[in-house]
């Protein structure tokens, strides 16, 4: 019997675009330059991308290899220092805050679509008196703004509990975020199902906590052989959850 329904958010319940990706980057390098250059480290704006660029390559070996997550605080002040060693020391008060501001809310500017039938799977779900939740990685973009996107679609107010990397401090598909996730919840993992679009953070990853893992496998790609339940269409995804009923 399930009682509780949790959401991966990139590519389930939203999708972003590469235009709307580059409009974000080109955000988020100005106001590193520009935080840069009030402590006194002026950069072109190609060295600036290219440490925007490399500090991925920073956050996937020290933090997402091993399934955890920096807060966006930490990613922030890691990105300065990439750039120019030192820097994040040197911005202090209103101007860090500043930074930090910056560099988190280009989504607000330039956000993503929802995915078709992802509303209405949601107030379905919840008519039905679900315990919903919502289970995300996070990457340049903090919880604290992805909270501002669903409430802009009037869907926040839907999700009891929202685990997000970078608050939680680990990262699919680590069971610790999915076993987080459900005791706040109050929920068992054998009376919960995951929704989500990764094969092996979303599936994999909720199996591993003991979850139902159900595959949202849209634009032709192939369903999960290892998934409890396999959706094209998040709007058929209320019917298709009887069956665990």
């Amino acid at each position: 019997m399930i009682s509780t329904v949790t959401f991966d958010f990139w590519e389930t319940l939203v999708k972003d675009s590469p235009e709307n990706l580059n409009a974000q980057r080109a955000l988020r390098v100005g106001a590193l330059r520009a935080a840069l250059a009030g402590v006194g480290s002026p950069l072109a704006v190609e060295e600036v991308e290219e440490a925007y660029d490399r500090s991925l390559t920073v956050l996937q070996e020290r933090f997402w290899s091993r399934d955890r997550d920096p807060t966006y605080r930490e990613q922030v002040r890691l990105v300065l220092d990439c750039a120019v060693p030192g820097a994040a020391d040197r911005l202090a008060g209103d101007r860090l805050e500043a930074a930090v501001t910056a560099y988190i809310s280009p989504v607000l500017s330039f956000p993503p679509a929802l995915q078709p039938g992802a509303a209405e799977a949601i107030r379905a779900l919840a008519a039905r008196g679900l315990t919903l939740g919502i289970i995300s990685n996070t990457g340049r973009t903090p919880g604290i703004m992805l909270r501002r996107l669903l409430e802009a679609h009037d869907l926040l107010r839907h999700f009891a509990v929202i685990s997000y990397s970078d608050e939680v401090g680990y990262r699919k598909p680590d069971p610790e975020i999915f076993r987080r996730t459900l005791a706040r919840a109050g929920a068992a993992a054998p009376e919960a199902a995951h929704v989500g679009d990764n094969p092996v953070d979303d599936v994999a990853g909720a199996r591993g906590a003991g979850m139902r893992a159900i595959h949202y496998a849209a634009g032709g790609r192939a369903g999960a052989p290892h998934a409890d339940l396999v959706v094209t269409d998040l709007a058929e995804l209320p019917e298709r959850l009887n069956g665990f009923f």
